[in-house]
């Protein structure tokens, strides 16, 4: 849909979820949401003041910011509940957990950025990334995965500017950037050790469709958990889940994503 056809009001409405979801744990004041959408806060506070009554967010009274609402959540359960494929990922995803004990995720690629569709959480579990959250792709490895059918020209498409440096060990020279996707792509598996987040490692794998990458699932684990058992053995998850997930998209019109 064009610009120009969106409906105003319920793009606004849509764009205030969209940034609250972002700020996670954090959230927004309106204020700050104010700025954000180069709107004036008494435009936003109708919106903001409807969307609270209706639990899709919530409003901490000591520091006046914005935060999601159960109600979200119960949303996207009935999204996650009511599609076979999303459900059967989310049960693979589980498994992989419940054997190697480390985080899973499920995320596609967003305009340059990791979109974290699913998460399953370690037992043992750091502090990581939430669903619903971006990361450049290239500072990590689900990233490298659903980058790694790209082609030189499309990688600068897609990052005109500088990559930015998120920790010391972050890639920020494109050909290099680039000679490593080829490797990806020659050996179906993606690494990274601590590019997006300090003390993080991760493993990951591209899911296809059509023949293109339109998915990646990893597995991160702390540094201090890594080992080359550990990882030999996520390698093998991911890769028995691959099949599987490849599996359900081609018997599948898997549109999502």
């Amino acid at each position: 849909m064009e610009t120009k056809d969106r409906h105003r009001s319920t793009q606004r409405v849509i764009d205030i979820l969209e940034n609250i979801a972002q700020s996670g744990n954090a959230g927004l004041s309106l204020t700050e949401l104010a700025g954000r959408l180069g709107a004036p806060k008494s435009s936003l506070f109708p919106i903001i003041h409807t969307l609270c009554e209706n639990k899709m967010i919530s409003m901490n009274q000591q520091s006046g910011k914005y935060t999601m609402g159960y109600k979200t959540y119960e949303l996207g359960s009935c999204y996650i509940q009511g599609d076979s494929v999303n459900a059967s990922i989310l049960e693979l995803m589980n498994s992989i957990t419940a054997q190697c004990r480390e985080t899973c995720f499920f995320g596609e690629l967003i305009d340059g950025d990791v979109f974290y569709v699913f998460k399953v959480d370690s037992p043992e579990s750091l502090r990581m990334v939430t669903p619903g959250k971006k990361l450049p792709a290239y500072s990590s490895g689900i990233g490298k995965a659903l980058l790694s059918d790209k082609t030189l020209e499309e990688l600068r498409q897609l990052y005109p500017e500088p990559l930015t440096l998120l920790t010391p060990n972050t890639i920020t020279d494109l050909s290099v950037l680039y000679q490593q996707l080829q490797v990806i792509k020659a050996q179906g598996i993606a690494f990274e050790k601590e590019e997006s987040t300090q003390f993080i490692q991760c493993v990951a794998i591209p899911i296809h469709k059509n023949g293109l990458v339109r998915a990646a699932l990893s597995v991160a684990v702390p540094v201090f958990r890594y080992s080359p058992e550990k990882e030999a053995m996520i390698i093998g998850l991911l890769k028995q889940a691959q099949i599987k997930i490849e599996m359900l998209l081609a018997s599948n019109d898997w549109t999502h994503f």
